[in-house]
């Protein structure tokens, strides 16, 4: 059983933007298509953020994956994406709006001390191609599991909380519940091909230079562009 297995000690994410990345074509597909138990719930839109869209999207290759990873948990759960693909005008405003926050907390911190500490939890908005902010390539994924009427489950912390009990492990010798679920989320997922981010057990990656990193190999996506709706 998934929840009996300890989640292992993850590796950090230093050095992610020195993957090669060897690009395929593949499109956007939208995540409210891939399966009636995977729910789609775009935080950021329904929160009022600029450049948020009001719809999910990732890569064809990741819903595959996350469809196989439904299929994979028991018949009363539900996954809940709260992000995926994220415009660069979107990773732009929650970038500048941490730093916002961090500046208010610590007015005496020099800027660039400020702008490192907001990277841990929200990588810098970047048009590179060849290190692009990882939901800007469709392959990174924020989720959740929830109960069948599609109600979240209690896995800790809310999305986007930046503290210390977001850690993928922080419950490994705390509320049972919880870190049952934890297991459950991370090994299921990571059954699936993808990576988990250590400093947020809700984030995941399929193909990208986090992804790469972990499993020591190139990446699959670069930047991606939403399709043209006629």
């Amino acid at each position: 059983m998934d929840e009996l297995t300890p989640i292992p000690r993850l590796r950090t994410n230093f050095g992610w933007r020195e993957v090669d990345i060897d690009a395929v074509d593949e499109p956007l597909v939208r995540v409210d298509g891939i399966s009636n138990r995977i729910i789609d719930q775009p935080l950021y839109h329904q929160w009022g953020l600029a450049g948020a869209l009001p719809a999910s999207w990732v890569r064809a290759g990741v819903a595959t994956r996350l469809a196989r990873v439904i299929d994979d948990l028991p018949s009363d759960f539900t996954l809940i994406v709260w992000d995926a693909y994220r415009p660069l005008a979107l990773q732009s405003s929650l970038f500048y709006q941490y730093v916002m926050e961090l500046s208010a907390v610590h007015p005496d911190w020099p800027a660039d001390a400020i702008e490192e500490a907001a990277a841990r939890y929200v990588t810098p908005p970047s048009r590179s191609r060849v290190a692009p902010p990882p939901h800007l390539t469709g392959a990174a994924v924020d989720l959740t599991l929830g109960f069948a009427d599609g109600s979240e489950r209690d896995l800790g912390t809310a999305f986007d909380a930046f503290v210390p009990e977001a850690d993928t492990r922080a419950f490994e010798d705390g509320v049972p519940e919880i870190r049952d679920l934890r297991r459950l989320l991370y090994w299921t997922m990571h059954r699936h091909g993808f990576a988990n981010y250590s400093e947020e057990w809700w984030h995941f990656d399929y193909g990208d230079q986090f992804w790469g990193l972990v499993n020591e190999c190139a990446a699959m996506y670069g930047p991606a562009e939403l399709p043209e709706v006629g």
